[in-house]
């Protein structure tokens, strides 16, 4: 590691390779690249970053060290894993389903606790739902892993219209969304209501010991209503996560414009 890179410093910021090793560090937490991805070679980071060749080889020498790139004699240098820190982002305005964003990133998702079973609807889900109440639900509740840690806890119902449960017992798949299976098997998803606000768990709740707190945490609660083409509710869902593992974003456009004065 070059001695430009260690003795370099600006005001406030710390030697200049560690800010180097968090703005590569922020690029690949942005979601740009996902694991086996090549990244930009060294020329191109200079030039991006405003730095020395010297001071870019650092930053990068660090982030090999800590096992999150992996350089290749002849190839340039790739993503191995995620840095720490990264998480599943969602854009409110696009119906997308978490596995996808971790594909992108190339985090392992993966679920325990999984347990899929028939129950009558209950008051809430069948005013989700647009059912009567005890109609027959399928309800699929889990812990979902990140990286084999826990993340967050998932519950799902459909009606038994929509898809049986035979069909969700044999096709669902702990590393996928329940929307996966539902696109999978062709039903006609259209659009979905999101309702969002911050709760705090408790290791006494059920929601606290499924994902093994030994204190009361703030979490995000979404609730969600999946709807057919049709405009027919088809899934209810509630997902509850844990600091750390979820970042949302919403895209507004500007629709009216009022003058003043």
């Amino acid at each position: 590691m070059g001695l430009e890179g260690r003795n370099t410093k600006t005001p406030g910021g710390g030697p200049l390779y560690l800010q180097v090793e968090r703005r590569i560090e922020d690029m690949l937490l942005q979601g740009r690249y996902k694991a086996g991805d090549r990244i930009p070679p060294e020329v191109e980071l200079v030039g991006s970053l405003g730095v020395s060749r010297i001071t870019v080889r650092a930053g990068l020498a660090r982030l090999v060290e800590r096992g999150v790139l992996e350089r290749r004699q002849g190839s340039g240098t790739f993503l191995i894993r995620p840095p720490g820190g990264a998480r599943l982002a969602a854009g409110l305005e696009r119906l997308e389903t978490y596995t996808v964003h971790a594909e992108r990133l190339g985090l392992r998702l993966d679920s325990e606790d999984l347990e899929i079973r028939a129950v009558p609807a209950g008051p809430d889900e069948a005013a989700a739902l647009d059912v009567d109440e005890g109609s027959s639900l399928v309800r699929v509740s889990r812990v979902l892993l990140m990286e084999g840690k826990r993340a967050a806890w998932m519950v799902d119902v459909v009606p038994e219209a929509v898809i049986g449960i035979e069909d969700v017992r044999e096709h669902f798949r702990p590393d996928a969304m329940l929307l996966d299976l539902l696109v999978s098997e062709s039903v006609p998803i259209g659009f979905s209501s999101m309702s969002i606000e911050a709760v705090l768990v408790g290791p006494e709740d059920e929601t606290g010991a499924r994902l093994g707190l030994e204190v009361a945490s703030a979490a995000l609660s979404l609730t969600q209503t999946m709807y057919l083409t049709e405009g027919r509710p088809a899934q209810w869902s509630r997902d509850i996560f844990l600091p750390g593992h979820l970042n949302l974003h919403v895209v507004r456009e500007l629709f009216e414009v009022r003058k003043l004065g």
